[in-house]
C-alpha cells in the first residue's frame, strides 16, 4: 500500500505520455484519456480522501498545529460536505479555533511582555547616566556614573555625545596617570580570546601634570575597530591594557566596574537610538 501513490503517480505519467504520442486512434485516445481521468481521481483521494484528511486534521490538533488543521477541515467540508468524517470534523471545529485562538493571545501577551521587559531595561540604563550640556556647542555628553570626572584617573570608558535632534554618538576614553611620564604612543589590551593594539600619534594622546603627578589620556571617536575592543572587554573574564610608552610601559587589569560601565552606556546608547554600523 506503501507505494501505491508512486505507481500511480508512474502510470499517470506513462498514459499522459501515451496521450501525446501521434498515431493513436480514437478509440485508443479515449481510452487512455479515461484511464488518465481514473487515475488522477485515484491520486485525489489518496490526498483529499476523507479519511485522509481527517486523520491529518487530527495529528495537527494533537501537535498543537491549529492553522494547518483548520486548513484540513476546511478543505474536508469542502469537497466531502456529506461524508462521515465531514460530520466529524465540524465537532472539531470549536476545538481548532479555541487553539488557534489561544495561542493568538498568548503571542500577544508574550509580545506585550517583552515591550514591557526592553521599556523597562532601557529606562534603567539612562538612570545610570550623568550628563554635561556645553551650551556652546548645544551637545549634550552622557557619562556613566561609575567613570571619573577628571583626567587623573586610571580609566577605560566611553561616553555619549548627542545633540538635540541628532543622532547620538561613541567616543573612546583611556586615561593614564603615574609618577612619571610614559610618552604613550600605543595601547594593547589582551582579552580572553584576543590581543588588540590601538596606535596612536603624538598628537593624539593629551599630557597634563600637577602635584607630583602626569596625566595621559586618550579621546577618540568610536569605529569599528574600537566597537569590537570594547565589546571583547565586555565579555571578557579577564582583560587588561598595556600603556605602551616610547621606553616604558604600564600595565593595569580593567576592572569589572569599568566593564559595567562599558555596558551600561552601550544600553543608553541604544535607547537614544545609536547605530553600531561605524
Amino acid at each position: 500500500m506503501k507505494n501505491q501513490p508512486v505507481s500511480l503517480l508512474t502510470s499517470l505519467f506513462f498514459l499522459t505520455a501515451l496521450y501525446g504520442c501521434s498515431g493513436v486512434s480514437q478509440k485508443e485516445h479515449d481510452k487512455l484519456k479515461e484511464e488518465n481521468k481514473a487515475l488522477q481521481e485515484q491520486i485525489d483521494e489518496l490526498k483529499f480522501g476523507p479519511s485522509k484528511l481527517i486523520s491529518q486534521a487530527k495529528i495537527y490538533i494533537d501537535n498543537k498545529n491549529f492553522n494547518k488543521a483548520k486548513s484540513e477541515i476546511e478543505t474536508l467540508m469542502n469537497k466531502h460536505p456529506s461524508s462521515r468524517e465531514s460530520a466529524e470534523a465540524r465537532q472539531l471545529v470549536p476545538i481548532v479555533n479555541k487553539g488557534i485562538k489561544d495561542q493568538e493571545l498568548a503571542k500577544e501577551r508574550l509580545k506585550l511582555e517583552k515591550e514591557r521587559n526592553e521599556k523597562q531595561r532601557l529606562a534603567n540604563a539612562t538612570k545610570k547616566l550623568r550628563t554635561n550640556y556645553d551650551d556652546i556647542k548645544e551637545v549634550t555628553w552622557y557619562y556613566d556614573r561609575g567613570t571619573p570626572q577628571y583626567t587623573n584617573y586610571n580609566s577605560f570608558h566611553i561616553y555619549i555625545g548627542k545633540t538635540k535632534n541628532g543622532a547620538p554618538w561613541l567616543r573612546l576614553r583611556i586615561q593614564y596617570t603615574g609618577d612619571d611620564w610614559l610618552f604613550i604612543e600605543k595601547y594593547v589590551i589582551k582579552t580572553d580570546t584576543d590581543s588588540y593594539t590601538i596606535e596612536t600619534t603624538y598628537r593624539d594622546v593629551d599630557k597634563d601634570n600637577g602635584s607630583g603627578a602626569i596625566w595621559e589620556w586618550y579621546d577618540a571617536q568610536m569605529n569599528d575597530k574600537l566597537y569590537r575592543i570594547v565589546k571583547e572587554v565586555i565579555k571578557s573574564k579577564s582583560a587588561k591594557i598595556r600603556h605602551n610608552g616610547k621606553q616604558y610601559y604600564e600595565d593595569r587589569t580593567i576592572t569589572q566596574k569599568e566593564k559595567q560601565s562599558l555596558q551600561n552606556i552601550l544600553d543608553a546608547y541604544e535607547v537614544l537610538g545609536g547605530k553600531t554600523d561605524f
